[in-house]
């Protein structure tokens, strides 16, 4: 520290003499009293009624502090009142300089005529005013106030607010939204409960769906500077939107916007569409992670351990290994079909089938081979190309499967069944089973309202509330049971349907181009025949109850 000696100084104010201590620092020496004295012995105070008490005060103390040493007689001076306008007019500062003696206060009054000589007429703030009118009539007796600015702001202008633009308004949550919340979700779950293949959610939407609402431009809002001048908004800028293929305004509604078709919906660059279809370019792996979507799903690459769902068709450019396919149109597995599981509305059409389970409504079509596998067709299997080669498993179709070369020399067990499918008999039995459930429901309810009858009868009539309550309520049961015994009837009629018409015609068969192989077994319209002898361009059909060997069809 720097060593400093103490030193005063004598200030002249419109109150009065002021004699100002400052202590010393470090080593320094402190202000002797007899050295202030000397100096306020000079010409340039005689005169004065100096007060020695608080000069002998200020030198002890030494607070570097003005202490009042010559208390000055003040002339009567009135308050003052100044207004400042900020350069934009949207504010304006009201300072008050208190009176001084005798001199009068500024009122209320006087301070909002200065605002209004200034130009001040909108946003003012009457109680903001009151408050330093107050304050500054307070510094007669308050001194302390003296030592602070007496003002504030005391009117403020009204900003614009200019109009919004035109939006869109999206009515469906984003992928990366949607995506978002699912890895917060994740974030909270056991670590070995998440699902890592759902990685990714596809905006599934149905034709017609609400997709977004265009909120049109809005009108803006003036505003007021603190002297009066509107300031004028302006109008929000109308925006065109680009729609996409599959997105089209809602009828009646040109502003809001739905899905001309099932698909995905994607929002892009500001561009807003509905795709029928889902492409991936490459494989499905973890990065993409399992597919369900309404439309069309188009793979380029192959699917591993991962599940494709579609509502229309499946097109996969490589393998399906160890994949679950499922839609409710074609697929195309233009590789093989290897460990999967495939269920399809419409035809299944791939190179080879291995260790697989396969099912369609519709037809099988395979280039090379199918391998001890489980087929089921509500049409036809056929086993082309090359090889054509059908050997173990199951297989199944309502009217036809055919092949170059049926089973192995090895007698490898291979079944085939014409006529009735697994999927048949599957709903067939369900439908049985509902039936009798209704059944058996619709004879107790009829048993219940029988009771309640003839106690109604007993009781002259009447029934006591709970009764009455019982017996709507066996009624309603009874009409509901009703209409779903005649649901399950009407399901039960079209197997039944299905199944005879299958019986009845001629295209019941098993085609073989080649050899059929020992360990084949034969099944049409329940009628079996196991092969026990190499046959080769074999048709086998059901005639008569029995299973003949024609030549070879077609």
């Amino acid at each position: 520290m720097v060593d400093m000696d103490g030193y005063p100084t004598i200030s002249a104010e419109e109150d009065g003499l002021y004699l100002t201590v400052f202590p010393p620092k470090g080593k320094g020496k402190k202000v002797e009293l007899s050295v202030v004295k000397t100096e306020l012995e000079k010409d340039a105070y005689k005169g004065k009624d100096i007060d020695w008490q608080a000069v002998e005060r200020a030198v002890n103390e030494a607070t570097g502090q003005q202490v009042l040493i010559v208390h000055e007689q003040i002339n009567a001076k009135d308050g003052q009142v100044f207004v400042k306008i900020d350069s934009d007019e949207m504010s304006a500062m009201l300072t008050i300089v208190p009176p001084q003696g005798t001199g009068k206060d500024v009122s209320l009054d006087d301070a909002k005529n200065a605002l209004t000589q200034n130009g001040v007429v909108f946003g003012i703030k009457e109680n903001v005013i009151q408050a330093l009118v107050n304050r500054a009539m307070e510094a007669r007796t308050d001194s302390t106030i003296l030592l602070e600015s007496i003002e504030d702001i005391v009117a403020e202008g009204k900003s614009m607010v200019n109009g919004e633009d035109a939006k869109l308004e999206l009515l469906f949550q984003t992928s990366a939204e949607t995506d978002r919340a699912a890895a917060d979700a994740a974030t909270v779950a056991d670590a070995d409960k998440v699902d890592y293949k759902n990685v990714k959610s596809i905006q599934n939407v149905k034709k017609g769906e609400a997709l977004a609402r265009k909120n049109n431009p809005t009108n803006g809002i003036n505003g007021m500077t603190v002297t009066g001048k509107e300031l004028v908004a302006s109008r929000g800028n109308d925006v065109k939107f680009i729609f996409g293929k599959g997105v089209e305004p809602a009828v009646g509604n040109p502003d809001l916007y739905v899905a001309a078709n099932d698909g995905q919906v994607v929002y892009k660059n500001n561009k807003l569409e509905v795709l029928e279809i889902y492409e991936i370019q490459g494989d499905v792996n973890l990065a993409i992670g399992n597919i369900d979507f309404v439309g069309t799903v188009i793979v380029h690459g192959s699917v591993g351990e991962f599940t494709v769902k579609a509502g229309e068709d499946i097109i996969i450019d490589d393998v399906a290994d160890s994949a679950t396919l499922i839609c409710g149109g074609k697929v195309t597995v233009k590789g093989g079909i290897v460990k999967s599981k495939v269920t399809a509305g419409g035809d299944v059409t791939t190179k080879y089938i291995r260790n697989s389970s396969v099912e369609t409504e519709k037809s099988i079509m395979v280039n090379e081979a199918a391998m001890h596998s489980t087929l089921i067709s509500g049409e036809k299997i056929v086993v082309a190309g090359a090889k054509g080669l059908l050997v173990g498993g199951t297989i199944a179709a309502a009217h036809e499967v055919s092949a170059k070369e049926i089973g192995a020399k090895m007698a490898t067990p291979t079944e085939i069944s014409i006529g009735e499918t697994p999927k048949m008999r599957e709903e067939m039995n369900k439908a049985v089973e509902e039936l009798k459930n209704i059944a058996d429901q619709l004879d107790k309810t009829k048993k219940g309202i029988l009771f309640l009858k003839d106690l109604q009868q007993k009781s002259g009539g009447n029934l006591p509330p709970d009764k009455r309550d019982m017996m709507a309520k066996l009624t309603r049961t009874q009409f509901k049971l009703m209409t779903e015994q005649k649901k399950w009837e009407d399901v039960k009629n079209k197997i039944e349907t299905k199944a005879k018409e299958i019986q009845t015609t001629k295209r019941g068969k098993v085609n073989c181009l080649g050899v059929v192989y020992t360990g084949v077994k034969i099944v049409i319209n329940k009628v079996q025949r196991t092969i026990t002898d190499e046959l080769k361009y074999a048709t086998f059909v059901e005639k008569n109850g029995e299973i003949q060997v024609l030549p070879y069809s077609g």
